[in-house]
């Protein structure tokens, strides 16, 4: 047998190998999605995002005819939270944290759109200062 016919013997097998391996279904890797928050968030960040949802179903009410009667939010003391990092402490934090503190007392003794937009004003003033990432988000609270 000369070396041609033995080299192409051997790519026979070894292609009927590989077919009969490659026959089967197709082995698709189911794809994974990235978690909403891929890095640890801080109890602060916590705390707002439970906000953001608080703030998301008043305002989905309120474009349905909802009346802002019995309306509340949940109250919390920004100062005590752990943000992610110390660079979101900028001068004037501890402020706005308690400005947003008494927005949030004022909204609940009388919820109504204007003290419903003095605690979406309160998270943009902060932002703008600390932490800007989520003015976007912030300002599609707005009322119109």
């Amino acid at each position: 047998m000369n070396a041609s016919a033995h080299t192409s013997g051997w790519a026979i097998v070894a292609l009927s190998l590989g077919l009969a391996f490659c026959g089967g279904e197709p082995n698709h890797p189911q794809a994974k999605l990235a978690p909403p928050q891929p890095n640890h968030s801080s109890e602060l960040a916590i705390a707002m995002r439970a906000m953001d949802d608080e703030l998301v179903g008043l305002l989905a009410r309120h474009t349905v005819g909802y009346t802002w009667d019995e309306a509340a939010l949940t109250p919390m003391d920004l100062t005590q939270l752990m943000p992610t990092d110390s660079s979101m402490l900028v001068e004037g934090y501890t402020a706005f944290a308690m400005a947003f503190g008494k927005h949030i007392k004022a909204f609940n003794a009388a919820p109504g759109p204007d003290t419903y937009s003095d605690v979406v004003s309160g998270c943009l003033s902060c932002h703008m200062q600390a932490c800007p990432g989520p003015i976007e988000r912030i300002n599609k609270r707005r009322l119109d």
